[in-house]
């Protein structure tokens, strides 16, 4: 046994970086500070923005147990929804990797579970299910497909030699798989696992704000809403985003002591994605978008037949396609799902386009002072776990009931995985193309335009990628809750109503939108790559 192995857990403590914490800690005072002293100067008369006295004083007021009874049922749904998520993913990467003719149609279903927004989604998982379940299931979609591309990069992240050792021993797939791709693979499940944990405590509070519940910081937060009480309403969305980053950092730390050797990673891997999308074209990116959409009528017959959802409630592909060709009303259907559609591509692209350029833009400002990003990176990675549901009435609460709402949802959900994905590539510019810039004489700021940005050209992509459905989620949130508009609205609308027709027909239009922007998305940046590299 080497002294690597045998370092204790409470070394491998001693050893985390706690200057590192010491000025994450400091930026989240400093805003908390700043914040609190906004609120008496510049807006004391408002009302929609608490100050962190008052959301304090109100937490005091109702007590622990009022947050923390409501809390447990919200914890209890995100952990099954997480452990059914990632023990499914992990078991379909295995299977990926060792059967590699099913790699690409699996890589596509994560793809499609990802570019199904749950906002969208939930009110049919209050049709098809019962109790918890809805919550378990939402929170288990909001973890699938991270863990699964994490677990397939850290599968495919291996050391030749070692499978060639395990091959000259007598050794098959499944003795590779097991004893040196597993293993191998650990530091990108736990990166995987880090950002699945946050988004698990999403997907659950999504449920629960969909209704059908008796308890849970979602149904709080629909019930202080409605009661105008700001400040509460502030409190159960701090609630919510300290559990979400105590799951990040509860996994993060697990990580750390379990997998000592390892140094951060990314699970977001360019050409991972590129190969579940099938590179190539115009014309592979629209086949493998077909491909995606009949990936999801497929899915969706089989959820209809296999749970036996009752015809009344469950509408198949067939249904839909009559509701928008039906002579007598399917020209006015048709019609309001554009006007809709219309209304929900306007909010998402102006979300992702404002949130991206703000990323890039706090990124470069990252790297050129040094002493900013350790400061406020650690608070960034933080906000990023902040559940949106919880997010999106503050939002509506400070910015009214109109178009910039809808804009700051969005941007709000697109910024923080774009920059900390644009903060770690510009970081990681090969030391030699700096070095060159600097024997030519140029400046830092020349350095950044010249070899950084293009170099995290592909960190940038991926991150639009993996913001695009965000920011159509924000959207239909925006529209449910602030704007009335767009295909957000409807959805709740048509559920509340019974019109179950309309209701498939807008989550299917939705899902589509979403598939196509994903593939766009990675067709413009094969495009864009491929430009430079000529």
């Amino acid at each position: 046994m080497t002294a690597a192995t045998m370092v204790r857990p409470v070394d491998r403590l001693r050893a985390l970086n706690w200057s590192g914490i010491l000025y994450a800690t400091a930026g989240l005072a400093a805003l908390v500070l700043l914040w609190q002293l906004a609120v008496i100067f510049i807006s004391s008369g408002n009302g929609t923005i608490p100050s962190p006295l008052q959301i304090a004083r109100q937490m005091h007021f109702d007590g622990f147990a009022f947050y923390a009874d409501a809390a447990s049922y919200t914890v209890s749904a995100a952990f099954r929804g997480w452990l059914w998520g990632n023990s499914l993913a992990i078991l379909l990467a295995l299977v990926a990797v060792a059967i590699p003719f099913l790699e690409r149609p699996i890589l596509q279903l994560g793809i499609v579970s990802y570019c199904l927004p749950i906002v969208a989604i939930g009110p049919l998982m209050m049709i098809l299910f019962s109790g918890d379940t809805p919550k378990v299931v939402l929170a288990a979609l909001s973890v699938f497909f991270t863990t699964l591309i994490g677990t397939v990069t850290g599968l495919r992240h291996v050391d030749r030699t070692m499978l060639d050792l395990v091959h000259g021993f007598g050794g098959g797939t499944w003795h590779k798989l097991f004893k040196v791709r597993l293993i191998s693979a650990l530091p990108h499940l736990f990166a995987a696992l880090r950002i699945a944990a946050p988004a698990a405590i999403l997907g659950a509070i999504v449920g629960e704000y969909m209704g059908g519940t008796e308890t849970g910081l979602g149904l709080m937060l629909v019930n202080s809403q409605q009661a105008m009480e700001i400040p509460r309403t502030w409190a159960i969305a701090v609630v919510a985003s300290v559990l979400a980053a105590i799951a990040y950092a509860a996994t993060s730390l697990v990580a750390r002591l379990m997998t000592p050797w390892a140094r951060e990673v990314s699970t977001d891997i360019g050409g991972l994605h590129a190969k579940a999308d099938g590179g190539g074209g115009w014309a592979m990116a629209i086949a493998t978008a077909l491909g995606s959409l009949g990936l999801v009528l497929f899915v969706w017959w089989a959820i209809l037949r296999g749970f036996s959802v009752p015809p009344f409630f469950g509408k198949g592909p067939l249904e839909v396609w009559n509701y928008l060709v039906d002579p007598l009303t399917g020209a006015q259907n048709r019609a309001q799902l554009m006007r809709e559609a219309v209304v929900t591509i306007r909010d998402s692209a102006a979300g992702l386009v404002v949130g991206t350029v703000a990323a890039v833009l706090v990124a470069i400002a990252f790297n050129l002072w040094g002493g900013v990003e350790r400061a406020f990176m650690g608070v960034a990675i933080a906000l990023r776990s902040i559940p949106l549901v919880a997010m999106a009435p503050l939002v509506t609460l400070v910015f009214g009931r109109n178009m910039l709402a809808v804009v700051m949802i969005g941007a709000i959900v697109t910024f923080f995985p774009t920059l900390v994905n644009m903060t770690l590539a510009l970081a990681q510019t090969p030391a030699r193309s700096r070095d060159l810039m600097k024997v030519f004489g140029a400046s830092r700021f020349k350095t950044l335009m010249t070899v950084q940005i293009p170099s995290a050209l592909p960190a940038l992509f991926t991150s639009l990628r993996t913001a695009a459905p965000l920011a159509i989620t924000g959207a239909l949130l925006a529209a449910w809750l602030a704007t009335g508009k767009g295909l957000g609205y409807a959805i709740v609308t048509t559920a509340a109503v019974s019109d179950y027709e309309g209701l498939w027909a807008r989550v299917a239009l939705t899902t589509a939108f979403s598939i196509l922007l994903y593939a766009l998305i990675g067709l413009v940046e094969r495009i864009v790559l491929k430009a430079y590299a000529n």
